[in-house]
């Protein structure tokens, strides 16, 4: 096998296969959908990204077995890192070596990433395919956020149980600026850890609320009990689920008021107003290590993509 410099012509090739392993994906979760089976599609993104980061190529007696192309972002996820990331379409592997295959093309695309000084190394796979997600598990990856699915049909056996359900207004923008502010909170306490970032305040809800396909749900006794944000499109969504889906771009319940079905009528009442509306399907993305998202999602969302990250010990270290 040899590692190469990706090239223009090897596009028709790597947009090949990664269609093949997307088509296995959605055998199995057909709900996704189909633009990403468009070889035309895919070869156009990779198109574009390989002409501003040029990935790598893995050749056998001259056949294209393998490729990976990434971004280099700055303050990946809100931290000060420098992250190379490798998007669910950006790279693919032949069935015949899959393992063999990745190995060789991190070890070359690694060096380049410290080169280029990236302290994490992140990438999004296909959830069916277990055969990846082991080599990068091997590699020293570990799972940080989870793309997951469902269509756009009601929950079973959810009903409110002393508190009410609505549609918020602008009436209520100052309200849910404060529930988002404990919502972000949240995050940056044990044991999810993550850098906190600048919640939305009244006016950024009322501007989200003016835009059609966008809502915020309220379960509400004397208090707010929490919220649920959805928005037409997510833009840090895999770019698997983007297509025409209502996608949940927040959630939050108070800590007293957990365990009660909040969350799961919040999710009923949307899910059904956007059927109405004639939406077919509904995503959510979320950290794997923030427990009770994890729980509450992994019940009513099918997983369609993995983003897997490692920050390797010895870059970004003090000199």
């Amino acid at each position: 096998m040899e590692i190469t410099p990706f090239r223009s012509d090897h596009i028709p090739e790597a947009a090949a296969l990664f269609v093949q392993n997307y088509k296995a994906l959605r055998r199995s979760i057909p709900v996704l959908p189909d633009l990403m089976e468009n070889r035309d599609r895919v070869a156009a993104r990779l198109d574009r990204l390989m002409k501003s980061c040029p990935g790598v190529a893995a050749l056998e007696g001259g056949r294209l077995v393998g490729y990976m192309g990434w971004y280099l972002l700055d303050r990946f996820r809100e931290t000060e890192r420098k992250a190379a990331f490798c998007p669910e379409w950006a790279h693919g592997a032949a069935d015949s070596a899959r393992p063999a295959i990745y190995r060789a093309m991190y070890r070359a695309a690694s060096a380049q990433w410290a080169a280029a000084g990236c302290q994490v190394h992140a990438i999004s796979l296909l959830a069916h395919d277990h055969e990846a997600e082991k080599t990068w598990f091997w590699n020293g990856f570990g799972l940080a956020v989870v793309d997951a699915i469902r269509l756009l049909a009601p929950l079973e056996g959810v009903s409110p149980a002393g508190f009410t359900v609505r549609k918020a207004t602008l009436d209520d923008v100052e309200l849910l600026a404060i529930l988002d502010a404990e919502h972000w909170r949240h995050y940056a306490q044990p044991p999810v850890f993550m850098v906190s970032q600048q919640p939305n305040d009244a006016a950024g809800f009322a501007d989200l609320l003016s835009r059609p396909k966008n809502s915020v749900w309220l379960a509400m006794q004397d208090d707010p009990i929490g919220f649920m944000r959805f928005e037409g499109s997510n833009v840090g969504a895999a770019d698997v689920v983007s297509a025409d889906t209502v996608a949940i771009t927040g959630a939050y319940i108070r800590p007293a008021y957990r365990g009660r079905g909040a969350a799961a009528c919040l999710l009923d009442a949307a899910l059904r107003d956007y059927a109405g509306r004639g939406a077919e399907r509904c995503a959510v993305d979320f950290e794997s290590f923030n427990p009770e998202a994890a729980v509450f999602w992994m019940e009513y969302f099918e997983p369609v993509c993995l983003s897997v990250m490692r920050v390797p010990e010895s870059l970004g270290q003090p000199d």
